[in-house]
């Protein structure tokens, strides 16, 4: 009796389809580029490595570039062949520890050096990387603050300047009214 892998395993690890679909798929270094294109580190091409533009698919409506300080890292597919790499999947851990740091069961997060979108439980912040989130006032509560400024008035007594004398009642006027809070119609929350 012999140990090791059997036949079908080594069938399975020498089979040219397979060790094809295996080398389709690779995580690979990148550099950071201004340009569409962007440039796989380590590409290896026979006993040379050379460093080779991909295009990047991230998603409709989502783009981003890594920053020149973080550790990117691409997962790259050669669909098309060797010649023909596409980059379908990214992350900077170095960049993801210093501005995410840790985030709890459930929670969703955007970030980027500089800001973070931050989906909790019960709430989603924006907020600066290393801000912090405040309670923002609503469209009713600068309503209710305008209702309550608009219905104070003050006591007004006649000056002694002008020769009359006080009343003997003081005499109510308001402090003027405030036009009413119209809100944005481009930001929208609860």
């Amino acid at each position: 009796m012999t140990s090791g892998p059997s036949v079908a395993d080594l069938n399975r690890v020498t089979d040219p389809d397979g060790r094809r679909v295996t080398g389709a798929i690779r995580r690979m270094a990148i550099k950071v580029t201004s340009q569409v294109l962007w440039q796989l580190i380590g590409y290896k091409v026979g006993a040379r490595t050379e460093t080779r533009p991909a295009e990047p698919f991230t998603g409709i409506g989502f783009y981003s570039r890594p920053p020149a300080n973080g550790k990117p890292e691409a997962i790259v597919v050669f669909a098309a062949g060797a010649k023909s790499p596409a980059v379908v999947a990214t992350r900077d851990e170095k960049t993801r520890a210093a501005i995410a740091g840790g985030i709890a069961e459930g929670e969703t997060i955007v970030y980027s050096g500089a800001a973070i979108v931050y989906v909790r439980n019960n709430t989603v912040e924006i907020r600066l990387a290393n801000g912090v989130a405040v309670p923002l006032a609503t469209k009713a509560d600068v309503d209710a603050l305008i209702a309550t400024f608009n219905a104070h008035t003050h006591l007004v007594a006649a000056l002694p300047s002008t020769g009359l004398p006080p009343p003997t009642i003081p005499t109510l006027l308001p402090t003027g009214l405030a036009a009413p809070s119209v809100g944005t119609s481009v930001l929208r929350g609860q």
